[in-house]
C-alpha cells in the first residue's frame, strides 16, 4: 500500500512521456455540394468513434486545381474525390495511401469507393414501374464518367424488365469536360431537349443523371407546356436537398449514402495506414448502395388509363395508406366496391386492400428505419390497429422484423464492409 502511495505522489516527468502525435489526413471532398458534406459528415462519425486524427480540410468546389503548397506538408493518408485525372495525380504524387469517393480515377496507392449505379438504376425503375409509368427515359451528360455510369446501369436493368428506355441525345457537341462544365451548359435552352420531351410517348418517365439535371428537365418541361408528373415524371439522383426543393414542382431523387461512403473511406484509410491491409492498385471498386427514393411531386403520379383507379391511388398516396376501408374509397370515387375491386386489379394487377397495406407499410419502414418512434405509434400513424398486426404484416412483406431492420439501419453506415 505504501509503495501506491509513493508511485502516485510521484510527479511524472513529461519529458518521460512518449508523445502522441495523430495521424494528418487531407479530406480533398468538396464542400459545396450535399454529396461531398455528407461524405465529410461520414468521416467525422468515423473519427468520433475511433482513434483521432488531424483532419487537414480546405474548401473547395468540385474542379478547383490541387494547389501547389500543400505537397510541402506531411500527411499519413488521404481521402478524396478527384474530379480530374490531373488531381488525382496530384494526389497519388504526395505518396501516401489515398482512398477514393468518387468512382472515376483509381490511385496507384490506394482503394476506391463509390455509390452502387446498379442499385440507383433498380431503385430508379421500380419507383416508376410502381406508378403504372412503362415509357422510360434517361437524361444526363454524355461524356462525364457519372453520368454515362449511371446511364448505362439504367438501360441494363430497363431491358431485363423488358423496357427499352430512350436516351436523350444533345444536338451539342460532344465534350469530356467535368461536371460544372457540363451543368452550366445545361443551363443554356436547348431545342433538342425539347424536341426530344415532345417524342416521348406520354406519360413517359425520365430518371436524370443528377438533381441538376433534372432540375433542367423540368425547366424545360415548364417552358414547354409539358405537364408534371402527369405527362412525364422526372425522378433526380444524389437527393441534394436546396436543388430539389428549389426546383418546379419540387423534384424527386434518389438518395446516396454518403454518410456510409465517408465512414467506409475512412475505415479503408484507417486499415492502409496501419498496414492492415495492402494497397492494390486496379482493384474492383467497392459499392455502396444507396437508401431509397425521396419523392417529391415531380413522380407524384399513377400512370392509369382508368380514371377511376387513378384517383383511388392518388387517394391512398396522399393518405399514405391510413384509409378507413375499400368502401369509403369506392364513394370517394364514385364507384361501387365491386367496380373498383375488378378495374383495380384489371388496371394494377392487385386489390385496392393490397396497394393501401403496400404504401402503408412502406410508411412503416420509413418510419422504422428513420425515426426513433415505437412500433405502437408507428402501428398508429399509419392506421393500423395494433402492433401486434403491423408485426405481422411487416414481417411477410420485408422478411424482417421491424426491431431488426431499425437495428441494421441504424447507423447504417455503421454496416458497410469495407
Amino acid at each position: 500500500m505504501d509503495e501506491v502511495r509513493r508511485l502516485e505522489s510521484t510527479p511524472i516527468n513529461p519529458n518521460t512521456v512518449p508523445a502522441f502525435e495523430p495521424k494528418r489526413v487531407l479530406l480533398w471532398i468538396e464542400s459545396s455540394r450535399a454529396y461531398g458534406r455528407g461524405c465529410l459528415l461520414g468521416i467525422a462519425d468515423y473519427c468520433r468513434t475511433h482513434e483521432s486524427w488531424r483532419l487537414i480540410h480546405f474548401e473547395h468546389d468540385l474542379e478547383k486545381a490541387f494547389p501547389p503548397f500543400l505537397t510541402e506538408l506531411r500527411f499519413d493518408g488521404i481521402i478524396a474525390r478527384s474530379e480530374n485525372q490531373e488531381i488525382a495525380d496530384a494526389l497519388g504524387g504526395l505518396g501516401v495511401p489515398v482512398v477514393d469517393l468518387r468512382g472515376a480515377f483509381h490511385p496507384a496507392n490506394g482503394q476506391m469507393i463509390d455509390t452502387d449505379a446498379a442499385a440507383c438504376a433498380e431503385l430508379a425503375f421500380e419507383h416508376f414501374w410502381e406508378r403504372g409509368l412503362r415509357s422510360m427515359a434517361f437524361c444526363g451528360y454524355h461524356g462525364v464518367d457519372w453520368s454515362d455510369r449511371r446511364q448505362s446501369a439504367f438501360v441494363a436493368y430497363s431491358r431485363e424488365r423488358g423496357i427499352d428506355p430512350v436516351i436523350f441525345d444533345s444536338d451539342a457537341p460532344r465534350s469530356h469536360k467535368g461536371t460544372i462544365w457540363n451543368e452550366a451548359r445545361g443551363e443554356l435552352e436547348d431545342p433538342g431537349l425539347v424536341a426530344w420531351l415532345r417524342s416521348l410517348p406520354k406519360p413517359a418517365a425520365i430518371l436524370a443523371a443528377n438533381d441538376v439535371r433534372g432540375r433542367q428537365v423540368l425547366a424545360a418541361c415548364a417552358a414547354d407546356g409539358i405537364a408534371v408528373p402527369e405527362q412525364i415524371a422526372v425522378l433526380g439522383v444524389d437527393n441534394d436537398e436546396v436543388v430539389c426543393e428549389l426546383a418546379y414542382p419540387p423534384l424527386s431523387s434518389i438518395e446516396p449514402d454518403t454518410a456510409a461512403l465517408g465512414y467506409a473511406g475512412a475505415s479503408a484509410l484507417d486499415r492502409l495506414m496501419s498496414g492492415e491491409q495492402r494497397v492494390g492498385h486496379g482493384a474492383a471498386v467497392r459499392l455502396v448502395r444507396p437508401t431509397g427514393v425521396m419523392t417529391r411531386l415531380s413522380t407524384d403520379i399513377a400512370a392509369i388509363d382508368d380514371l377511376a383507379v387513378g384517383k383511388a391511388v392518388s387517394l391512398i398516396r396522399k393518405a399514405n395508406g391510413n384509409m378507413s376501408g375499400v368502401e369509403d374509397l369506392a364513394a370517394a370515387v364514385g364507384v361501387s366496391r365491386a367496380t373498383l375491386e375488378r378495374r383495380f386489379r384489371a388496371a394494377l394487377g392487385r386489390s385496392p386492400r393490397q396497394e393501401i397495406d403496400r404504401v402503408r407499410l412502406d410508411r412503416a419502414r420509413t418510419l422504422v428505419r428513420q425515426t426513433t418512434y415505437p412500433l405502437h405509434q408507428i402501428a398508429e400513424l399509419v392506421g393500423y390497429s395494433n402492433s401486434s398486426r403491423l408485426l405481422d404484416a411487416y414481417r411477410r412483406r420485408f422478411g424482417v422484423t421491424p426491431g431488426a431492420d431499425r437495428d441494421n439501419a441504424d447507423p447504417p453506415y455503421r454496416k458497410v464492409e469495407v
